[in-house]
Order: structure tokens, then sequence, then C-alpha cells
């Protein structure tokens, strides 16, 4: 087993400052672990492996901070309270297994460049306002009803586990994928965020058992700060999401995709 790794800061500050960019980059159309690769290589000059064993690890608190506030349907989940909540269940462990599979390999023998993965999600952000517009010029608002089919289910499991590739984004590419299924803005960010829970504990301690690691103050801090600001930030998007017209969430999360490509410019 290799040796334990550690978020390599030296500081509280350092500490609070990268769990903040997790809590807050993890539910946007922006890669957390691109950005997280962008800011450690650049600043710390470490390699990407090593910054990649961080970025997964921080992922302990933001998939906390998804448990935490979706608790209740959680357990209606668990419970198979409904038809509906059993149905949703066997999905998730399904998307979940096919995110495993997909990622797991990509994450062992991974030497893809950030920035190739930051380049289609910016193609993503163009489709996405492209859609807006779209729809903006069209005057049609999405309804409420759309169905979290087994094919999406599919496509959704398989598409979270790219997103291991450092400038892919999880949350930009299963929203998208569900806001171009007619999906309304608040469904989708809810089932994103639903599916990021198993994903993202199972990412967290399957790269802990495989590379090993020795838990430190500055690492657990940067996790518990992750998840605050998280929690914080997925009820500031499930309220855009019922506030805003759809067009203007797609233009939106669109533009934000396109402009997490442009520091992969300069560094």
């Amino acid at each position: 087993m290799d040796e334990g790794f550690i978020i390599p800061v030296n500081t509280i500050i350092e500490s609070i400052v990268i769990g903040v960019l997790q809590g807050l980059l993890e539910w946007l159309p922006i890669s957390s672990e691109g950005n997280m690769v962008i800011v450690l290589v650049s600043i710390f000059g470490l390699q990407i492996e090593e910054t990649l064993n961080a970025a997964i690890f921080l992922h302990i608190g933001t998939g906390l901070a998804a448990l935490i506030y979706f608790r209740d349907e959680v357990i209606k989940i668990l419970l198979g309270e409904t038809e509906e909540y059993a149905d949703l269940r066997l999905k998730l462990f399904i998307m979940t297994i096919l995110t495993g599979l997909m990622g797991f390999p990509l994450y062992m023998w991974l030497n893809i460049s950030v920035i190739y993965g930051e380049m289609i999600i910016a193609l993503t952000g163009l489709a996405l306002i492209i859609t807006g517009l779209i729809q903006r010029q069209a005057g049609k608002q999405k309804k409420s009803g759309a169905k979290l089919s087994w094919p999406l289910s599919i496509i959704l499991g398989a598409a979270q586990g790219l997103a291991i590739i450092p400038g892919l984004s999880r949350s930009g590419l299963t929203t998208s994928i569900m806001l171009f299924r007619d999906f309304t803005g608040e469904d989708a960010f809810r089932i994103s965020f639903l599916m990021s829970i198993p994903a993202s504990f199972a990412a967290a301690f399957g790269m802990i058992l495989v590379k090993g690691f020795e838990p430190d103050t500055f690492s657990a801090l940067s996790a518990v700060v992750a998840a605050i600001v998280g929690y914080l930030a997925i009820g500031a998007l499930l309220r855009l999401g019922r506030r805003v017209s759809f067009w203007k969430i797609c233009v939106g999360l669109g533009v934000l995709a396109v402009l997490a490509w442009v520091p992969t410019l300069l560094f």
C-alpha cells in the first residue's frame, strides 16, 4: 500500500480556503477536481495524482452535506417507503455501480490532461446556453413530471463515473443531461445531489483503501468546511431552481461552464 497522503497545506487558513472551494465547486458546472488540481499544482507544485487524491478525499465533506440536507428523503429511499422511492433506490444503486465501473479504471490509469476535460465542459456549457436561448425564444417553460427512466439512469451513472477526469464536472454533466431531457431545474439539481451521496463516499473510501491514508488535522478541517459550505450551496441552488426560469438556469450554468475553461488557458 502506498504511503498515505495528506492534503498539502500547513495552515488553518489554507485548509479553510480549500474546503470552501470544494464546497462551492462540487455543485456547480465547474469541475471541483479540475480546479483543485489547478490550484494545488500551481500553488503547491504537486503532481496531478497527489492533488486528485486530495480532491477525492474532500468528497467526504460534500457527500456528508448532501446526506444531511436530504436526510429525510434518504431515509424514505432506504426504506422504500413508497413504490416511487423503492424504484429510485434501485436506480441509485445501479447508477453508483456504473459510476464505479466507469470511474475506477480511469482513476487507476489516469493520464488525461485537465485542459481536455475543461474543454468538454465548455462545449457542454455552450450547448446549455443555446438551449436556454431557444427556450426563451419559444416562450417554453419546463413543467414537473419528467421521469427518471432506466436508460437515463444508465447514462447518468456512466456520466458520473467520467467525472473522475480532472476538468469534467460531475454536477455539470448530470444536471445538463437532465435539463436536456426536460427536467425542471429543481428536479435536475435534486437528483444530481442524491446521486452524489453514495458516489462521493464510495470514491473517497475506495481511494483510501487503494492508496492508503494517514488522517491529519488540516485534511479533516478542509472536509468539515467543505461539508458546511456544501450544505449552504445545496439550499441556494434548490431555491434557484424553484424561482428562476428554466432558460435562465441553462444560460447561467452554461456561462459558468465556459468561464471555467478560461483558467486552463493560463496554467
